[in-house]
């Protein structure tokens, strides 16, 4: 038989492979075998039920959008001196005892975010998801899975052990940190998840510094950590809170950010054993209140996720005033998350009509995810000239966001970036429904095809790859074929991944996160150039077959921008959060997604039968026993609806 020529099927097609992947996932298994408790779980990884497409239902914002009172600077003051002040006391808390802090954590988090609470809430702020509270509900199992990882870190005294580390040619180490155990191999069947170590780091890997230290009877104080929560996303704010208390042993003063202010209560709720115990607290304001937390004499660090301009004006006084200042106007260590102009390098290759589908949908998915503002929002498709599927792949994109639901614009800004976007590109295609009936502003998907890499690289026509437009638009950016390549299909294909890889670090402004879409049989065609695309990107987080989006639900990996930005151009930021297994020199994570999953993912930005999956999938990703109490109940809720 290995004589006879054989046809080769796109990367995608129903042949063996996928049906071995589907076997080897919980759904595939069910349908092999027939135990009930295997039925029972198969939900995990089997496609949602079919469900009707609800009609958009746009919430009362007017009642909506009330806001928590700004705290009087008396009162902030007060504050930080009492959360200060338990500083020294948090540095000796025992690894038990925060794991007890922590898995206390998990039930508050589920009852807060249950029909009518904090999920509801969030999505009625930001206008209709089509799925009701769906998505928010989706978007908080990334808090679920950070307190229980961190939960069992401190189980294993600040160093749990990773499931293997491996070491690159070139001396790199690379951790293999996941998915770990049953309900995670079902949750993400077929997938990987890495973190690389910065290329000196130590051999072996060391981890949980502050609790090495504290077992040699030298426990570290780290101060008051002022914390800037995100205006897009709150779980943001409670990540940011639990990796400045566990990693680097300080209490923090959480301020909210004026757009999610709404969510302070809950989150306050959800932190109730921190906040008890007096290690965290929360405030509310403005610019008057940002500003007096930076410049508080108590407070020894600030961590923000926002812009660079807010950066600049923490570290410099101000975007124009850094050019000739001789140093920071702060003493304080600042981290920052500043987000991108997220890229997806998406290969050539024997792609079927399936899986540019099924790329085409993730793509657009995360574009079209929280209205679009996210730092990790599909902004740039880096296509080849050469791919002969290349205009079906866009025309899949024109069709989807034509027929995504509409999503309120609720970021301040939204309408003058959509603007400026507009003046760069008029010939954009409007692709998207306008909603004249809803009660804000949407703004309608956006797509510009065809802007050349040669252009770009020479500075021209680049608004696309330069400026965060944080509204519903999406780009592309095509490579022209390499005449040095010849009609080689290979050769191409090689030159358009090392270019592509030097245009998404060079011309794209930030460097968080970035996706790699490369099929298997490119893969296997060229392995050395696929191997060097993952290692090359300077991105703080590589996601291969996926949406960039992934890296920063999968909180085992660090979530950072590339080490290395300059202050004075500090791009996506500096320092990291996540890493909840506390490796000390993180460069970067890298998760590896199977080329097609058989079910519709969690992130799918209209999926059907969402509302009845997302509250079970949450318990069992809180408790990860399939076959505890908690566990069997997620289930009976399930298969009852």
């Amino acid at each position: 038989r290995e004589a006879l020529p054989r046809r080769a099927k796109p990367d995608g097609c129903m042949g063996c492979a996928p049906r071995l992947a589907g076997a080897m996932s919980l759904g595939g298994l069910m349908a092999a075998t027939t135990p009930p408790f295997l039925k029972a779980a198969a939900f995990l990884a089997a496609p949602f039920k079919k469900a009707a497409r609800a009609p958009t239902r746009w919430p009362r914002l007017g009642d909506a959008r009330a806001s928590e009172p700004p705290t009087p600077l008396e009162e902030v003051d007060a504050i930080v001196k009492r959360v200060a002040g338990k500083s020294a006391q948090w540095a000796r808390v025992p690894c038990e005892e925060r794991a007890r802090m922590l898995r206390d954590m998990l039930p508050l988090i589920i009852n807060e975010l249950d029909a009518g609470g904090g999920a509801a809430l969030s999505a009625e702020h930001k206008g209709s998801y089509g799925p009701d509270c769906a998505e928010e509900g989706f978007i908080s199992a990334c808090v679920i899975m950070a307190v229980r990882e961190y939960a069992e870190c401190m189980e294993a005294g600040g160093r749990p052990k990773p499931l293997s580390v491996s070491t690159r040619a070139d001396g790199q180490q690379v951790v293999h940190v996941g998915p770990i155990g049953a309900v995670e191999n079902m949750t993400f069947p077929g997938y990987r998840f890495e973190q690389w170590l910065l290329p000196n780091a130590a051999k072996p890997p060391t981890q949980g510094r502050v609790y090495r230290a504290a077992d040699e009877g030298r426990p570290v104080d780290g101060g008051l950590a002022v914390v800037l929560g995100a205006g897009n996303q709150w779980v943001i704010s409670m990540l940011d809170a639990l990796h400045v208390l566990l990693a680097e042993n300080r209490v923090a003063v959480v301020k909210m950010n004026p757009v999610n202010e709404h969510m302070g209560p809950a989150c306050r709720r959800m932190l109730a054993p921190f906040v008890e115990g007096g290690f965290v607290e929360f405030v509310y304001g403005g610019i008057e209140q940002g500003v007096h937390l930076t410049k508080h004499a108590q407070a020894a660090s600030v961590h923000l996720t926002g812009s660079v301009g807010t950066y600049d004006a923490i570290v410099w006084g101000g975007s124009g005033k850094k050019a000739n200042a001789e140093k920071p106007i702060t003493d304080k260590a600042v981290t920052a998350e500043l987000g991108c102009v997220t890229p997806w390098v998406i290969a050539p290759g024997n792609w079927s009509d399936a899986a540019i589908e099924y790329h085409a949908r993730n793509a657009v998915a995360l574009m079209v995810n929280n209205a679009s503002h996210n730092c990790n929002a599909t902004k740039v498709l880096i296509t080849s000239a050469t791919w002969e599927k290349r205009e079906q792949f866009l025309d899949t994109v024109r069709r989807l966001l034509a027929e995504a639901r509409p999503r309120i614009a609720y970021y301040p800004g939204a309408e003058a970036n959509y603007k400026k976007y507009m003046a760069a590109y008029p010939d954009a295609e409007v692709l998207g429904a306008h909603a004249p009936d809803a009660p804000g502003l949407v703004v309608p998907w956006t797509f510009k095809s065809g802007v050349s890499a040669d252009d770009v690289d020479a500075g021209k026509n680049d608004l696309c790859c330069t400026f965060e437009p944080w509204c519903g638009v999406l780009s592309e950016v095509v490579v022209p074929e390499d005449p040095a390549a010849g009609s080689d299909r290979d050769a191409q294909t090689k030159s358009f991944l090392n270019r592509a890889v030097a245009l998404a670090n060079e011309r794209c402004f930030g460097n968080l996160s970035c996706s790699l879409i490369v099929p298997p049989s490119t893969q296997r065609r060229c392995p050395a150039e696929f191997d060097a695309a993952v290692a090359g990107l300077k991105y703080g987080s590589v996601v291969v077959n996926g949406p960039s989006s992934l890296a920063f639900a999968i909180s085992r990996t660090c979530w950072a921008a590339f080490p290395g930005n300059d202050t004075r151009d500090i791009q996506s930021g500096c320092g990291h959060v996540h890493n909840t297994m506390l490796f000390d020199e993180p460069e970067k994570g890298v998760v590896h997604c199977p080329w097609m999953e058989g079910k519709v993912p969690f992130w799918d930005h209209d999926p059907p039968n969402a509302k009845n999956l997302w509250q079970p999938t949450l318990h069992l990703l809180a408790y990860k026993q399939l076959f505890s109490g908690q566990g069997m109940a997620a289930i009976r809720r399930v298969i009852l609806n």
